[in-house]
């Protein structure tokens, strides 16, 4: 493989005897980057002054690379990209050819290499015939003076745009401060003609809120005979105005005496604006970091509130701090009809007559289109007014206070759902911002969060007064058999007559009878709330497990003289259950009507089918249910208010049992009322089989 030559052993005599080593030897210690290459583009021979250039020394994988068949000039990729190889294969075809200048990187050979600027002129060498035998390619190191180059056309480039990019209007006056020659770069700047700003005639340029004190300190420093120095708005040709810096400097002659004024005014409306940008910016965040203070303040004041009432009142006086608004008023949603409740209101002294006002709001307009969207409404007084769900106040309209703008945004609980809004209205400076969406967004959202954990807490509270209650219950409820049995017991003791024995074993049966119901309940109860239940599913016919309810609660109804009848609508129609559960859920809702129904009322069980349900409703003229305990008459331990004589009995858990074993069966359960005396409807739909 044809390598680099080196110098040959020998003596002087010998070099200047044989030609060749000469050659070779003046080849390798010429300074000048050499590469020997074939016609047809191989390297035949580098030497020191090329691997000093590329740092490819003899030895390397990289040398070996080049000087082998596997590398050929004219197929080398940054050759070919920058256009290279026309100007070595014209060398190739006999020209002595000059290269222009490429940026060649050796490590694109595949190894660790270096990155030069270079030139190259490639010549062909000849022998005695003419033939091209090889072509010498020097390559000339111009890296330096590329970079060279390059940083001083930065150099340049960065000093036109300093020039550029500063405005300098140079002028000159007379001893006493008036312009007699013409100033080339004011007349070009401002417009001006010589005649229109010689004298003081300059003033007129400047902008008429700076021209006073501007005149003053010129004429100051003309009569002291000091430094003019001052800042002022001049009047561009194109009718702006921009900041100039102004200094203007006394020449003195050799007496002493100031001969003429030289000065300029250097432009600094960019300076001006982004130094007034700054402050604004800084009293801006200077006010938002009051803001998010007077937030981080709201949010806890927000957490330590327990009660829905407390969280009200702070949210709406915290609201109308933050947003500066006359009016702000929490309303909590009531029921799916989004009739809302006003919970708080506060008002500015703006509104002080208005501070009474109470009027209910119903579940229409555009409270209610808020709660049920759950979206932000942001209006103008003009979009509010506009706006198709806005109707003004009717007939409350002369005792609510006045809309002025308004910003509405939903309370929503963990689950997504609805509970309520708050509103504010009457910002006392301009329209609502993004700014205020965003704070009532994030108040709304700490204010939910406590809603619903004050929620919590009181269904806490009111779980552990029934636990109570029902540990009370259940403890009389135990007691009350426990006084016949032990009388019954004594009579056993010393009865010798079998119709008083046989009565007294009555008595004891019927009371164990009755506290194993009571325990039935329990264990019932338990195996509910632990998930333990199991239906043994069967198709099973309606009529059957309708007949043995019936059956089962009959003494009941009949023992409180009820008048009880059963409309059948469904015959012939199937569920898939567990028949003994149905039954159970069928005979508590019975039992339950024949318990709270005075004496002599009326039941009636209706049973039909409703497309791929069954319905069985059990309709009382009993003491009915108060609209507070409607809603929580399925919850564990509820009971409705016990009579003197406790003739109602049991321990509250049967509702809940029926809501449970329901919704087994895939069905579901209701409870309605009237209200109290009005008499109660339990119905129950489930799938039909």
């Amino acid at each position: 493989m044809p390598h680099s030559v080196h110098t040959a052993a020998g003596s002087d005599d010998g070099l200047h005897a044989n030609p060749e080593v000469r050659f070779r030897e003046l080849f390798e210690q010429s300074p000048a980057s050499t590469q020997i290459l074939t016609p047809a583009g191989f390297t035949v021979r580098v030497n020191k002054a090329w691997e000093a250039l590329w740092h490819i020394h003899e030895g390397s994988e990289l040398h070996r690379f080049v000087m082998s068949a596997d590398y050929n000039v004219l197929h080398d990729p940054q050759l070919v990209a920058n256009g290279i190889v026309p100007y070595l294969q014209r060398a190739m075809a006999g020209d002595s050819v000059q290269i222009p200048a490429i940026h060649y990187d050796t490590a694109a050979l595949g190894e660790t290499g270096r990155a030069r600027w270079v030139t190259a002129r490639a010549h062909p060498i000849k022998d005695s015939a003419g033939r091209i035998v090889e072509v010498m390619l020097m390559h000339e190191d111009i890296t330096e003076r590329i970079e060279a180059e390059a940083a001083l056309r930065a150099r340049e480039e960065r000093f036109r745009s300093l020039v550029m990019a500063t405005t300098q209007v140079i002028w000159t006056t007379l001893p006493d401060g008036r312009v007699a020659e013409a100033s080339p770069s004011w007349m070009a700047y401002t417009g001006q003609r010589h005649d229109e700003f010689r004298e003081y005639g300059w003033l007129d340029a400047v902008h008429p809120d700076d021209r006073e004190r501007t005149r003053q300190v010129h004429s100051q420093a003309v009569a002291t005979r000091s430094v003019y120095e001052t800042e002022y708005r001049l009047r561009r040709k194109d009718g702006v105005y921009r900041w100039t810096a102004v200094k203007g400097v006394p020449i003195r002659d050799g007496a002493g005496n100031v001969r003429e004024w030289i000065g300029a005014n250097r432009d600094i409306d960019d300076i001006v604006t982004a130094q007034a940008a700054l402050a604004e910016r800084l009293d801006r965040e200077r006010r938002q970091s009051a803001l998010l203070s007077k937030v981080a303040n709201a949010s806890r004041t927000l957490h330590t509130a327990l009660s829905a009432g407390d969280i009200a009142e702070a949210l709406v006086h915290e609201v109308r701090d933050i947003l500066e608004v006359h009016q702000a008023v929490v309303s909590l949603t009531e029921n799916d009809s989004w009739t809302q409740a006003i919970n708080a209101v506060s008002l500015s002294d703006k509104y002080a007559r208005y501070r009474t006002y109470a009027a209910k709001t119903a579940g229409t307009g555009i409270y209610a289109e808020v709660c049920r969207t759950n979206t932000v409404m942001r209006l103008t007084q003009q979009e509010l007014e506009a706006h198709p769900a806005w109707k003004g106040f009717g007939v409350h309209a002369k005792d609510h206070p006045a809309m002025r703008g308004w910003l509405a945004v939903p309370l929503v609980n963990r689950k997504g759902k609805n509970i309520g809004l708050i509103q504010a209205s009457d910002k006392v400076d301009g329209e609502f911002t993004d700014e205020d969406e965003a704070i009532l967004v994030q108040l709304a959202a700490i204010a939910a969060n406590g809603f619903e954990n004050a929620r919590l807490v009181d269904s806490l509270r009111e779980q552990e007064r029934r636990k109570d209650e029902f540990l009370a219950m259940l403890a009389h409820e135990l007691r009350n058999p426990l006084a016949p049995i032990s009388a019954a017991a004594e009579v056993l003791k010393i009865a010798a007559n079998p119709e008083r024995i046989h009565k007294s074993s009555e008595v004891i049966a019927r009371q164990v009878k009755h506290m194993t119901s009571l325990v039935d309940d329990l264990l019932d109860v338990s195996r509910v709330t632990r998930g333990l239940v199991k239906l043994d599913r069967r198709i099973v016919a309606v009529e059957s497990f309708v007949s043995s309810a019936v059956e089962q609660s009959r003494p009941l109804i009949a023992a409180r003289d009820h008048a009880f009848s059963v409309e059948m609508d469904a015959v012939g129609t199937q569920v898939d259950g567990d028949a003994t559960r149905l039954v159970q859920i069928l005979t508590n809702l019975l039992n339950n009507a024949a318990k709270y129904t005075p004496q002599g009322g009326t039941i009636l069980l209706r049973v039909a089918r409703t497309g791929a349900q069954v319905r069985l409703s059990i309709t009382d003229n009993g003491i009915g249910i108060d609209q507070k305990l409607l809603p929580h008459v399925f919850d564990l331990f509820t009971q409705a208010e016990r009579t003197p004589d406790r003739s109602q009995g049991g321990l509250g858990i049967k509702l809940a049992l029926v809501r449970t074993l329901v919704a087994l069966h895939g069905g579901e359960v209701q409870a309605h009322s009237d209200g109290v005396g009005k008499g109660s409807t339990f119905t129950v739909w489930l799938p039909l089989a």
